[in-house]
């Protein structure tokens, strides 16, 4: 884009360069304002603080979209921004606009240059557009590996150089889920105030999340019962269940229940045993709140861990393009073409179950949150590039409260509680993954899947999703729970990874989907909702 000088003289015409240049980016009105409030506060800020005379002003647009604002002055190195927290009668308005939007904000400087940037707009699907590429640069790169490379190489590049890359990022990122998913139960607990706010809120959540399971994992077995009803491909016939030795599954609720309360206070961190560290982020939470101001440090201290977590993700995940993309050549190296069609019409079920589930959502945001649904509908795949990027809706958790925050009007003590218990007990899209693949191996094995089973199935489902660890590749030992209740091999474990492999990113997709939805709606019913922001850009 053009650029232009901003000095005294023409700083009354600054709208007039800056406003024409903002609306041929699609920019709206309201943040073109905003933007010009920016641009004059900066440079009356480095004229008297700085004594510039003349900045360089220039608008940017990188190739995903973002768009930013550039102002550029000679001189020693000196922070504009700086002086934002330090309050006066005479600038207070001018030290509103900086404070207010100080996340859009930055400065640095370069060979003698002063640069203040301000992003106009974000990118906010970024994400997803590199998860994208490197999906596609990954298999292409597969596949030409196939074709041009001997086996030795190809080995070696697996073995050598993809798989300890992805085993370094798994590790990071297991390393951060306990500790993130306690913080920010525990901050947003503090946030509700007196337990019996937390009783009625996490009642309602509970209630939405068990509802929506049941729900997502009937439609499931409902849709995958007619589509796998003829022409699924015979693996082999095996005995009826019921003389099936191995020992079936048996979903104890008082074991359960008993479990979520570990024997003492390092174990759930350790273990990585989820239940167990939201009883103990929400119990923490509450006793926290009880003793109210003589524990204001440690409520301090938490909350500064919160934000320390969530920035350690964020760092983590900025690393996902190259795990996409080693994670899509190796499936492309390991996968005939037959086995990716016949996978292929399982993630179509899959998806289509996923679209039923959407115009579930909408109906509950309709009737019970009593507000139109369609911004919801549009806003919805921006919190999708994370959790397909990463397969894992524990580490998006900090950009799925984001996006609630910023994007749906959900207040942050609502995102931060319901986000983050949602993503270990609200599994939607295990529920739908579990029980089409079910399915699909009980009818390639000859079982004959009748109203009872079908019965024992959904138990099975909701039961094992609730306690699902949410990580990759956690479906597989689930699945093969259920299956082999009916006498399935353990042998289809290979196949049951290479199916992860495609169908978990989407599947978490529908996790977060499941999380944001009853998170929306339970901010309807309790008004902590801001309307301007969900019905806005």
């Amino acid at each position: 884009m053009n650029s232009f000088t901003l000095n005294v003289e023409n700083f009354s015409r600054m709208h007039e360069e800056l406003e024409p240049q903002l609306e041929r980016l699609k920019i709206n009105r309201r943040d073109i304002l905003n933007t010009e409030l920016l641009v004059e506060e900066i440079f009356w800020r480095m004229n008297t603080q700085c004594d510039v005379s003349q900045v360089e002003v220039r608008v940017v647009k990188n190739f995903f979209g973002k768009v930013q604002i550039r102002l550029t002055a000679a001189g020693a190195p000196h922070n504009p921004l700086v002086e934002i927290s330090q309050w006066s009668e005479e600038d207070y308005c001018r030290l509103l606009i900086i404070k207010s939007n100080r996340q859009k904000l930055n400065w640095t400087h370069k060979k003698n240059f002063n640069v203040v940037t301000i992003n106009v707009r974000d990118e906010s699907n970024r994400l997803m557009k590199l998860t994208f590429v490197a999906m596609a640069a990954g298999v292409v790169c597969g596949v030409f590996m196939n074709l041009f490379l001997s086996p030795e190489t190809i080995s070696f590049v697996k073995e050598d150089l993809m798989t300890p890359i992805e085993t370094m990022f798994l590790n990071a990122l297991n390393m951060v889920i306990a500790p993130v998913i306690f913080f920010s139960i525990f901050s947003g607990i503090m946030g509700m105030g007196e337990s019996a706010t937390v009783g009625k809120v996490g009642s309602k959540l509970v209630g939405l999340y068990m509802g929506t399971m049941v729900v997502a994992a009937a439609v499931s077995l409902s849709l995958s019962m007619i589509f796998f009803q003829d022409g699924v491909p015979q693996a082999a016939t095996i005995a009826a269940a019921d003389n099936v030795t191995g020992q079936p599954y048996e979903f104890s609720l008082v074991k359960f229940i008993v479990d979520i309360i570990p024997n003492n206070l390092v174990s759930p961190i350790v273990d990585g045993n989820l239940l167990q560290v939201i009883f103990l982020a929400v119990l923490s939470g509450i006793c926290l709140n009880a003793l109210g101001a003589k524990v204001k440090l440690i409520q301090e201290l938490v909350e500064n861990c919160n934000e320390f977590f969530m920035k350690m993700v964020e760092i983590i995940v900025s690393f996902m393009p190259l795990i996409v993309f080693s994670a899509m050549m190796t499936l492309a190296l390991d996968t005939n073409t037959q086995m990716i069609f016949e996978i292929a019409k399982l993630i179509f079920l899959q998806l289509f179950c996923f679209v039923v589930m959407i115009g579930v959502y909408m109906l509950l945001i309709l009737f019970v949150g009593k507000i139109t649904p369609l911004p919801f509908l549009k806003k919805l795949p921006l919190a999708w590039s994370v959790p397909f990027a990463t397969s894992s809706s524990s580490v998006s958790m900090p950009f799925t409260m984001k996006f609630c925050t910023q994007k749906l009007g959900i207040s942050s003590k609502i995102s931060s509680f319901a986000i983050a218990i949602g993503t270990t007990v609200n599994m939607n899209g295990a529920c739908i993954a579990l029980a089409t693949v079910s399915i699909m191996f009980l009818k390639m094995y000859g079982v004959e899947v009748d109203l009872n089973a079908l019965v024992a199935i959904l138990a099975m489902t909701v039961s094992m999703a609730i306690g699902m660890p949410a990580v990759p590749n956690a479906g597989v030992i689930c699945t093969l729970t259920i299956v082999g209740t009916f006498g399935v091999p353990n042998d289809i474990a290979g196949l049951l990874f290479c199916i992860g492999a495609l169908c978990d990113r989407p599947c978490t997709c529908f996790n977060v989907t499941g999380d944001i939805a009853a998170a929306f709606v339970l901010a309807r019913t309790e008004n902590m909702m801001d309307e301007k922001i969900y019905l806005g850009n």
